[in-house]
């Protein structure tokens, strides 16, 4: 809104003045053509004088320091003009002129735009412009981003296009000012190029520098929004302040302040937004106070400039390359060149017009020919080319030419402006066209500075419109060792396995802190627990897993195991076959006929349950461990304590109570007590089942290691089970002990005890080894316990009787038995007398 309050007064007070400056028709920046255009360049410019600026006069760029590369410029448009005037296919029968300016970088805008807005050097004011035909058509520059944002609105009052070819503006693209184009890329691009840089070479800690003007204010600025949500840190920013005479001394304090500032940081890469002409005597100061060697990153305005390279000593302050406006060579502009310059020189330039028309640059022909074709690769020469092509092709449309005639009518600027939006045309293989925002698709070139002769400025990659980034970092010399890119971060990176903890506010600053063991690295960059069958080492990027513990197959404890444990279900088998086949023998009645054959059932099943400890546990063989093998012992117990309490009521109490021991008998009292219990085992582990299943769990013998077992070893169900085993044990040696004086054909007290023995053994081990923890061979303790009370049941039981019917079988009669049966009664009596 001040720009167009302040647009409107300018306007207003230069009504109806007429101009005081002479055209002169030898002069080399007027052409007077059927259509004109306009052109803004900065042919003086100075960085270290802007008192001007705080005062109303219009300042005489003459007094200023001759601009080469303005002046180069200036000359392109000129040659564009004189192109496209001499071709046959573009603009046939019309000729262009041109009208140009020195701008002596800043000072010269707003006296220039008054002219071209002009109609016959008057500007009436009017209610509508819309027929209003002023001095030019179209505008070419200025060439910096001030003026350029100055004569935009002024401009835009009548719609007047104005092409900028080097001044990048974010804010003139976010304005989307109707007549504003640029043939270069567009403040966007430009941020996300040095972004992609940055983060191409991985420097992280960076300074921006800005000059004190819109084009450094805005560049800083918007680098810090392009910036804010990346990995990128921003160590110091500033802005180079303005060099005022008479203040020399100020400006060096403020220089060496922001050198001292710079260097404390530790950065070593400083990205500078500035146009070249402030910087000269910047670098200048830095080269005297013997500032570090740094990496400079340079902007478009200032990468191509032979000023700066020239200056003494500059290679000290380091490395500096960046990016250039698209670099593509005009054919037959060098030789023109060549021609103006002896022009010049064989001429006297013609008259001198008025101070303030800036017409004039007598310091443009005091140079020799060699400098003046260093020029010759200006930062902005296809930019120009590409702008004034833009615009006659847009004329071209207005005009409605053919290939032969187009009709010289009245154009007014709106029309120019409306036809560049839809400029589609190939120009030296570069498409050239404007978006919405009047940008065009162009993109950068990489350039790197060379301080060892040859080439000044190398090409080493190059930056698109769609952010596709090409550097061939071969041709980059660091001026370090083996040539290694130099390093600019906050901290280094941490080593694999570290974590990052902030250090300050920023976020590239961090200290490295190794993940403990048992802990790893997790992407999201934060020290994470490994899970529980997981271990690691200090500063690991992974978990490994945990070297699971169990009984395998091919362990040779295992196939031990495995074959004992066969070979006892075999045996078992075998008594079932023998007392099968011996079925009506005293022996086999002796020991509880058929129900002998429930005993060997439950003794298999209880092998079977110890095949469970190999392999990988899991619900089902956790199952058959415990509450199946305890229901195994049960039956074993509880047949052995009926069957001997049977016997000993047959030989000691049968007499003296016969009811009592008739109603046992007839009704089936020892199948009753069988029953019940069995069945208090079996309620046990019912309840255990369905309310706490034992399953399988870890547990951790070391940081690398987990033994595979089942949960509620020594749980309370458990400990029941073993405890009512325990008591049924008890009451198999009582009974046993009762009968140890009956008949030796059935007196079982040695073996019953025998195999309580081992019983008892067996449950003073496993607890004993569940409370002094024996680590991985905890299973196999289990195991061979297990196995081991079982076998004493078997071995103890069945053994005597078997080694009576294979190896004794005459005490395998009725009659052996009738024998003994007698002798213990007859003993019975005597003892009675």
């Amino acid at each position: 809104m001040k720009h167009h309050i302040f647009v409107l007064g300018l306007v207003v007070m230069f009504t109806h003045v007429r101009s005081s400056c002479d055209e002169d028709a030898d002069s080399e920046f007027i052409y007077k053509g059927d259509y004109n255009l306009g052109g803004l360049f900065s042919l003086h410019a100075s960085g270290s004088d802007w008192s001007s600026r705080y005062t109303p006069e219009v300042k005489s760029c003459s007094s200023l320091n001759v601009n080469m590369a303005g002046y180069v410029s200036f000359q392109v448009m000129r040659f564009a003009v004189q192109e496209i005037n001499n071709s046959s296919s573009l603009l046939p029968t019309i000729t262009l002129g041109y009208n140009i300016f020195d701008t002596c970088y800043t000072y010269n805008n707003i006296q220039p735009a008054l002219k071209f807005i002009s109609k016959d050097n008057v500007i009436d004011t009017e209610e509508n412009y819309t027929n209003y035909i002023p001095t030019v058509i179209a505008v070419v520059g200025p060439d910096n981003s001030d003026a350029a944002e100055t004569t935009a609105d002024l401009f835009n009052l009548l719609r007047l296009p104005q092409i900028n070819v080097l001044a990048t503006s974010k804010r003139m693209s976010e304005l989307s000012l109707p007549g504003c184009f640029q043939t270069i890329p567009s403040s966007e691009v430009q941020q996300h190029a040095f972004v992609d840089i940055l983060n191409y070479f991985n420097w992280t800690w960076v300074a921006v520098l800005g000059s004190f003007d819109e084009y450094g204010m805005q560049g800083v600025q918007h680098f810090l929004e392009a910036t804010s949500n990346l990995n990128i840190c921003l160590a110091y920013k500033d802005f180079i302040p303005i060099k005022i005479s008479g203040k020399e001394a100020v400006w060096k304090s403020t220089i060496r302040q922001i050198a001292n500032n710079i260097t404390f940081t530790n950065v070593n890469v400083i990205l500078l937004f500035s146009q070249d002409i402030i910087l000269i005597d910047f670098f200048k100061e830095l080269v005297e106070i013997n500032f570090p060697s740094k990496i400079w990153l340079a902007t478009e305005t200032w990468s191509l400039s032979k000023d700066i390279y020239n200056l003494q000593n500059i290679r000290k302050l380091g490395v500096i390359f960046g990016i250039a406006l698209k670099y593509v060579q005009i054919p037959g502009f060098d030789e023109y060149l060549t021609k103006v310059y002896h022009q010049n020189k064989n001429s006297s330039g013609g008259s001198r017009p008025e101070e303030n028309c800036n017409q004039y640059c007598d310091g443009c022909r005091n140079t020799t020919l060699s400098n003046f074709l260093s020029y010759f690769e200006t930062k902005s020469s296809f930019s120009i080319y590409s702008a004034v092509y833009a615009v006659a092709h847009a004329l071209q449309d207005v005009l409605g030419c053919n290939e032969t005639y187009c009709e010289n009518k009245d154009v007014y600027p709106w029309q120019v402006t409306e036809a560049l939006k839809h400029v589609n045309f190939s120009l030296l293989d570069n498409e050239i066209s404007f978006n919405f925002r009047g940008d065009s698709p162009t993109g950068y070139d990489i350039v790197f500075w060379n301080w060892f002769g040859g080439t000044s400025f190398l090409k080493v990659g190059s930056y698109t419109s769609l952010g596709k980034l090409k550097i061939n970092h071969q041709k980059m010399l660091w001026q370090t060792s083996n040539n290694v890119v130099p390093s600019s971060v906050c901290s280094s990176e941490c080593l694999p396995g570290q974590e990052k903890q902030p250090k300050g506010s920023y976020k590239c600053c961090f200290d490295c802190v190794s993940c403990a063991a048992g802990t790893y690295l997790h992407a999201n960059g934060t020290c994470v627990s490994c899970r529980d069958d997981q271990w690691s080492t200090e500063r690991s990027t992974i978990c490994l897993d945990k070297t699971r513990i169990f009984m395998t197959w091919s362990n040779v404890i295992t196939i031990t195991l495995l074959t004992v444990t066969l070979i006892a279900i075999l045996l078992t088998i075998v008594i079932m076959g023998t007392f099968f086949v011996h079925l009506s023998s005293p022996v086999v009645k002796a020991a509880g006929g058929r129900m002998c054959f429930l005993m060997l059932s439950s003794l298999t099943v209880g092998y079977i349950s110890i095949l469970a400890y190999l392999g990988e546990p899991g619900t089902v063989k956790c199952i058959m461990r415990l509450p199946l093998y305890s229901i195994a012992l049960t039956v074993s117990f509880s047949y052995i304590s009926i069957r001997s309490f049977q016997i000993v009521c047959i030989f000691m109490m049968a007499s003296k109570l016969p009811a009592t021991y008739d109603y046992w008998v007839k009704q089936n009292g020892q199948y009753i007590c069988q029953a019940f219990l069995n069945g208090v085992q079996v309620f046990i582990s019912v309840i255990w089942i369905i309310t706490d299943p034992p399953t399988a769990t870890t547990k951790h013998l070391s940081s690398d290691q987990v033994l595979l077992e089942c949960s509620q070893f020594g749980s309370v169900y458990n400990i029941l089970q073993y405890g009512y085993n325990a008591i049924l044990s008890l009451l198999c040696f009582t009974f046993a002990y009762m009968g140890k004086e009956l008949p030796k054909n059935y007196s079982e007290a040695k073996c019953i005890t025998f195999a309580m023995l081992i019983f008892f053994v067996v449950c003073i081990s496993f607890f004993t080894a569940q409370l002094i923890d024996v680590g991985e061979y905890i299973t196999t303790i289990n195991a061979g316990l297990a196995w081991l009370s079982l076998m004493g049941i078997t071995g103890g039981y069945f053994f005597p009787k078997c080694y009576i019917i294979f190896f004794h079988p005459q005490f395998n009669t009725t009659k052996h038995f009738q024998t003994t049966i007698q002798s213990y009664t007859k003993r019975g009596s005597e003892s009675t007398k």
